[in-house]
């Protein structure tokens, strides 16, 4: 479709001058819950014909039904005479007299605030509304296509109120009370959100790439503590891909007050009161983010003091990897996506398990985490999460099938084993090219080899991504990613030197929160901001804790260990930092032990070898 446009336009004969564009306008000068939109529809050469909003999205691996959420559908000639519709199930309106269509309009709703209990949309890929103050809009929650017709462009004009702007990687055209975007065709459109916000961005260079960072949060300039978060962790991303493929990129966050719930759940008290407060507060929302080739969209909660910018350093690295695959790596599948009937592809193994083991290396290779912190927090809760999910079913028949039971609840899998997967595939890569090459050289080069507007083929990647790399490596793919075989972790993990015991027995450090053990508890709540609170705390107890202290979990496991991540000897004295009385306090104890079990526990080698060191510091640094 490119070519033949491209040619037109060569030839001075172009599709919009002829009106095959859709050019809607839309009001967020609303005064309900509702935002009404108008289509000046292009011409139509049937006598019927289906506007249709999407089932699903890119990215989401879930049914939406966006359609759900559009009432007062009407559709009307020149004349203003309405012509005859019928909604066909949930998305599709079907319009009789089409070629004397002229113009359609209707309404659509909030879906934050619409109270579903099936198929509720997951909040980054819905869209909110509140009068004066903000407008998240994902686009297929606004605009509809007509079959056959997705590859016009659009044209959006937007009526606004002035303290109001708009933001997103569409390019558009503001003015005081209305703003105009466009979009090359529907797959552009749907791959662009849009927030208009009363709040003032920020920005941060990147290399090669600007970044805006566009939020609403009516408790603060939720722009100003996101930059000073994140630009630790776009660092990073820089120092491990040089030069990125795009030159622009838009982080859009909604951040959602939450520090009453906040305050129950730091308490552990979860008596039925609390627990009935929490429904209320937090309801059904689901928070985390949604990637887009040029953005990502964000819905986190403030659990209080300043708690969503340490949740956005984690997320962010994952969402903007996304801009390699699947947004510049991809099947046909993806890449000419239906949005009506929906192909999933079977290679989640690749766009979203390598996407978060690349996160992972990220923050160790960027100086984010240590090594020890990143084999302890990062790696061992997905060893253990991942062990949940049955071995029996390969990877990617649970991604070709991600929409049906009983395989759309194994989906989250592709965070925890879907990431070891990609950590275990770049060892064996190293392993096989002897550090020649890594997966982050592997995938770079079929992003360049294919990029944003070229489709790998279904069927046949898993044999091109084996020929690139080494004729062996079709292995790894049989065992563990069309095949189902246990992951081979203590293999993999001796590949760069480390040692891994999936059990092991010896001498433990005694739980300092543990109050049969030390004397002291922490309360069973959410961690914020990387501590808890002591609760109760014995006169003697081991860390000498007094109520009320807050400690970081991560910290008590790091004092009990020397710089090689072994334990220091027994009568040794550790050391801690506990916040009391909003102060910081180091508190001073002998190590403690006793004898333990230990499970998916790894460590580096006291004496690898020459080979195993040259592939731990490619792994660990990203050079040999």
């Amino acid at each position: 479709m490119k070519n033949t446009i491209l040619s037109l336009l060569a030839a001075g004969i172009s599709c919009i001058a002829f009106g095959q564009q859709y050019r809607y306008a839309v009001n967020l000068n609303i005064k309900k819950d509702q935002v009404p939109v108008e289509l000046a529809c292009p011409p139509i050469n049937q006598d019927e014909i289906l506007f249709s909003f999407p089932k699903t999205v890119p990215g989401t691996y879930a049914v939406l039904d966006y359609g759900r959420y559009i009432t007062a559908f009407k559709a009307q000639d020149a004349a203003g005479k309405k012509l005859v519709v019928k909604k066909i199930g949930n998305n599709d309106f079907r319009i009789s007299g089409a070629r004397n269509l002229k113009k359609i309009s209707y309404l659509v709703n909030d879906s934050w605030d619409a109270g579903e209990k099936k198929n509720k949309i997951f909040e980054p890929a819905g869209s909110g509304f509140e009068k004066g103050k903000y407008f998240v809009l994902n686009n297929g929650a606004m605009f509809g296509a007509f079959t056959g017709m997705i590859h016009l462009p659009y044209e959006i004009t937007f009526q606004k109120p002035a303290n109001m702007t708009g933001y997103s990687s569409m390019k558009g055209q503001k003015e005081s009370q209305t703003e105009k975007y466009s979009a090359a065709d529907y797959h552009a459109l749907m791959d662009n959100p849009i927030l208009f916000t009363t709040q003032q961005p920020a920005y941060y260079q990147m290399g090669n790439c600007r970044i805006t960072i566009a939020s609403y949060y009516d408790q603060d300039s939720a722009s100003y503590y996101t930059q000073k978060a994140v630009i630790e962790s776009f660092k990073a991303i820089e120092k491990f891909t040089e030069k990125v493929p795009v030159d622009e990129y838009t982080v859009l966050l909604f951040i959602q007050d939450q520090q009453k719930a906040g305050e129950i759940l730091e308490s552990g008290n979860f008596g039925l009161k609390n627990m009935l407060k929490l429904k209320r507060l937090i309801g059904d929302h689901a928070y985390g983010a949604l990637e887009h080739p040029t953005s990502s969209l964000y819905f986190l909660p403030d659990f209080g003091r300043h708690s969503y910018p340490s949740m956005l350093k984690e997320v962010v690295i994952h969402e903007f990897m996304h801009i390699y695959t699947p947004l510049n790596l991809h099947s046909q599948y993806i890449g000419d996506f239906n949005y009506q009937q929906p192909v999933m592809s079977k290679h989640l193994w690749l766009y979203e398990g390598i996407t978060e083991y690349f996160a992972v290396q990220i923050r160790m290779q960027g100086g984010l985490e240590t090594v020890e912190a990143t084999l302890e927090e990062q790696l061992k809760p997905k060893i253990v999460n991942a062990a949940a999910y049955p071995d029996s079913i390969p990877f990617t028949v649970m991604s070709a099938n991600v929409f049906d039971e009983p395989y759309k609840d194994l989906y989250n899998q592709v965070y925890e084993r879907g990431a070891i997967m990609g950590m275990l595939l770049d060892f064996e890569i190293m392993r096989l090219t002897d550090g020649k090459m890594t997966l982050k050289t592997a995938v770079f080069e079929l992003c360049k080899r294919y990029g944003p507007n070229k489709s790998f083929d279904e069927e046949t990647f898993i044999r091109e991504f084996v020929a690139l790399v080494h004729p062996d490596l079709q292995n790894f793919f049989d065992k563990y990613v069309t095949g189902n075989e246990h992951l081979g972790l203590d293999k993999g993990f001796e590949t760069v030197g480390i040692e891994f015991h999936e059990k092991r027995t010896g001498r433990v450090p005694v739980n300092l929160l543990d109050k049969t053990e030390s004397g002291a508890e922490a309360t069973m709540g959410i961690v914020i901001n990387g501590r808890v609170t002591v609760k109760t705390a014995n006169a003697g107890n081991t860390a000498g804790f007094q109520k009320d202290d807050k400690v970081s979990l991560k910290e008590i496991t790091e004092a009990f260990q020397n710089e090689s991540g072994e334990y220091i000897p027994e009568g040794e004295i550790v050391e801690l930092e506990v916040i009391r009385n909003d102060q910081p306090l180091i508190l001073k104890f002998p190590a403690k032990y006793k004898d333990g079990t230990t499970n998916n526990e790894s460590r580096i080698m006291p004496n690898p070898s020459p080979q195993q060191q040259k592939l731990f510091q490619l792994w660990t640094t990203g050079k040999l």
